[in-house]
């Protein structure tokens, strides 16, 4: 009924439009531009007799911004009954009013243009029965102050067909259920809007709140971001499954601290997160999937934290840009050109058990005073470049140590501009070239240096430093390198942050053995799995992934370098099935039955044991 009450209602319009009368468009900017030459047919300026500009019909001509553009203006007026057409410049708008105070717009049409109403710094303005059939935005309000906000805008304005949402000074309330091509929340305290969406519209606005929570919304393939927060401190976005195909950012953060954003997936944005002059904002636990940047943090945003998550395909993973003090840690980053960029003015990042795979490069540094510590780079281009910045920026006192840098092309280059960086413990394993480094950098500060897979030198005193030293080609040379019997002690990136717990394996003969595991218990863990890891460090481990709930999901061996059984469980720990898994394919495995867990181990560990499948999990 509610559509078809709308059709009626543009089919009236439209009617109505047919009758307006051409014209030129209308650019008024003081009070007294409100005159005849100008669109005005009527009224006397008041709230009891405003300023009428009615019944016209225009057409933007090529080239310029604005239908309609008012400006700097107290006095009452309402634009109705027109029709603004053509309006297709991106800096433009069909409808323009800045800086004004008591206008309204009413039952009139734009269409064929890229931008519908931008309202700026106005205050106390009315629309309704207006449709906007735009390419672009349809209503963007902006201001400085939450006055800029107050406006009356109700549900009897659509965009594409979809109604306007707009709330201003709730307090307490809860929004729930909505579908919409506008939403904006104003001025408002203590407000949940839960299980919304916004569908190839404007997105969902929070401008001037405080205690607003977001959750499990739907916004997608809209014009401006999913979500913009401005001005919103301690707004929380969760468990919000789909987040996607919108124009810019998925969420964009703006003069907003404290703000979190969890739980949510965000698929083919340009920007999964944009945090901009917003401090200790937390992203965590997120999935982030086909965005050209996964997440952005720029504008000297400070304390920012990234903790957590899938980040899949794209240009960027995280990007770091005049930024301070942010922390990155326990993500899985695969398939994407750069995994973390820590740039220019960026500085004191905390980038820790990290695991990035299939990527060109792990990370691109030209700030300062960053820590890289116990992450696992695998299958890069360079896992960690310090690029030329040709004089512009010196990075310098950063720390590379304990890192894992496998089957890189390069494991780490260090550019001519690079100064009094350190690099120390890390493990340079099966690179066609170890590293370069063409700056003034400090190798082994502390009289330890790095372990390679291909030193040949000996370890006589049993000191865990090499007699002799590694020669890196070009004029490197390491002067302490580490020797290990076995693995080398480095982080495993994600995978070492994981819960570790000693579970009970059964067989039907009676034997039961106890098997230390990693616990992969959140999607992004589940996602890694084995992935990355040297098939020497992984032939010695374990990991138990669990869920919520049984599922059906699959088992890929991508990036993996030994085979693996896996075994699946129900939620009491019987025994489902057992499948033996090639490494670096893109087969998939699985049981037919729904399970709870499931336990990657390599191929015949549980024969080794002393166990005899079918084996059961002891809970």
């Amino acid at each position: 009924m509610k559509s078809m009450l709308l059709t009626l209602l543009f089919l009236a319009a439209s009617l109505t439009v047919l009758a307006g009368t051409p014209r030129e468009p209308i650019s008024i900017r003081s009070d007294d531009a409100f005159t005849a030459e100008n669109g005005v047919v009527g009224g006397e300026g008041t709230m009891e007799n405003p300023y009428r500009i009615s019944g016209w019909q225009i057409d933007v001509p090529e080239g310029e911004r604005y239908g309609i553009h008012i400006e700097g203006t107290t006095r009452a007026f309402v634009v109705e009954g027109c029709v603004v057409t053509g309006a297709l410049q991106p800096e433009g708008a069909a409808l323009f009013f800045d800086g004004v105070r008591n206008g309204a717009v009413e039952n009139t049409i734009v269409r064929d243009s890229r931008h519908g109403v931008e309202l700026a710094a106005s205050q106390d303005f009315r629309i309704r029965n207006t449709y906007l059939f735009v390419r672009g935005v349809g209503l963007w309000v902006t201001g400085a102050v939450p006055e800029h906000f107050a406006h009356r805008i109700d549900t009897s304005n659509a965009i594409n067909g979809r109604e306007v949402h707009y709330y201003y000074g709730l307090e307490d309330e809860v929004i729930e259920g909505v579908e919409a091509g506008h939403i904006t929340v104003a001025n408002a305290r203590n407000v949940v809007i839960r299980g919304v969406s916004v569908e190839q519209g404007d997105g969902m606005t929070v401008a001037f709140c405080e205690g607003v929570v977001v959750e499990d919304v739907d916004l997608f393939q809209n014009r401006g971001p999913g979500l913009f927060i401005m001005s919103s401190p301690g707004t929380v976005l969760k468990d919000s499954q789909r987040i996607a195909n919108n124009a810019d950012a998925g969420v964009w953060v703006w003069l907003s601290d404290r703000v979190r954003v969890v739980r949510s997936g965000f698929y083919a944005n340009p920007t999964g997160i944009h945090i901009a002059a917003s401090d200790r904002v937390v992203a965590e636990d997120n999935i982030y999937a086909a965005n050209q940047v996964a997440v952005w943090v720029e504008g000297g945003a400070r304390e920012v934290e990234v903790l957590g998550g899938l980040i899949n395909g794209g240009t960027y993973g995280v990007k770091l840009e005049s930024s301070r003090g942010t922390r990155i840690e326990r993500l899985a980053i695969t398939e994407l050109e750069i995994a973390v960029t820590i740039a220019d003015h960026s500085t004191h990042a905390i980038v820790r058990n990290c695991t990035m795979v299939d990527v060109g490069y792990g990370l691109s540094i030209t700030g300062s005073h960053n820590l890289i510590e116990e992450n696992l780079i695998a299958r890069a281009d360079i896992a960690v470049l310090f690029p030329e910045t040709y004089g512009r920026v010196a990075a310098s006192h950063n720390t590379v140590r304990s890192n894992l840098l496998y089957l890189a092309w390069e494991g780490l280059y260090l550019a001519t501009d690079t100064r009094e960086n350190r690099i120390y413990e890390n493990a340079f394993w099966d690179c066609d070239r170890d590293a370069r480094d063409v700056g003034e950098n400090r190798w082994a500060p502390q009289g330890r240096g790095n372990w390679y897979s291909k030193y040949e030198g000996a370890d006589r005193d049993a000191s865990g430093i090499g007699d002799s030293p590694m020669d890196l080609g070009g004029g490197l040379v390491d002067e302490a390198p580490l020797v290990t019997d076995g693995v080398p002690p480095v982080g495993l990136g994600l995978l070492g942050a994981l819960r570790r717990e000693t579970v009970e394996i059964a067989d039907q003969d009676g034997r039961t053995v106890p098997l230390e595991v990693y616990v992969a218990e959140s999607a992004h863990a589940r996602f890694l799995g084995f992935q990355g890891l040297p098939a020497q460090v992984a032939e010695e481990l374990a990991v138990l992934f669990l869920w919520q709930e049984d599922v059906t999901s699959r088992f890929r061996m991508k990036n993996v370098f030994l085979p693996l059984d896996v075994v699946f469980f129900s939620a009491e720990g019987t025994f489902l099935g057992k499948q033996s898994m090639q490494p670096d394919v893109a087969d998939l495995y699985g049981v037919r039955e729904p399970f709870r867990m499931a336990l990657e181990v390599p191929r015949g560990g549980l024969e080794e044991l002393g166990l005899t499948v079918p084996v059961d999990l002891a809970l």
